[in-house]
């Protein structure tokens, strides 16, 4: 599976500002982040669904060993969700290659670090939807 880049603004709304970190590999615009190393962060691999905690989205498209900016908690950004979509309240929590997914689970044993908070409907599988991170 490949990610696709967000293709508006990922930041919509500061509420914080974004911290600087090292990027590991290549992470785009509005995918969601882990660390990796000192300061490093990745986009979140498929493999580390329940592992990692998520530290926030990509504000731009960077490669290894460059610096890239997060927006993490208080932020209001665009992202790509996975599935069937969202509604406006969903839970949201990082998933697959760092795209964002309705909290399905209920008892949030499998969520760790940042979520979302969806602000519109989203009902395509791959569509950008508007979240305020928390």
């Amino acid at each position: 599976m490949s990610y696709t880049a967000v293709t508006e603004d990922v930041v919509l709304q500061e509420g914080t500002f974004a911290f600087d970190f090292e990027c590991s590999g290549t992470i785009y615009a509005g995918q969601a982040v882990e660390p990796i190393g000192t300061m490093q962060v990745r986009a979140v691999q498929s493999t580390d669904v329940t592992g990692k905690g998520t530290l926030g989205v990509a504000l731009y498209k960077q490669t290894d060993g460059n610096q890239i900016a997060i927006a993490g908690p208080g932020n209001i950004v665009r992202i790509r969700v996975s599935g069937t979509g969202t509604a406006v309240g969903d839970v949201l929590r990082s998933t697959y290659y760092g795209e964002w997914v309705e909290d399905r689970v209920g008892n949030n044993l499998f969520i760790s670090g940042v979520q979302a908070i969806a602000l519109e409907t989203q009902a395509t599988d791959g569509g950008e939807c508007r979240v305020m991170l928390y």
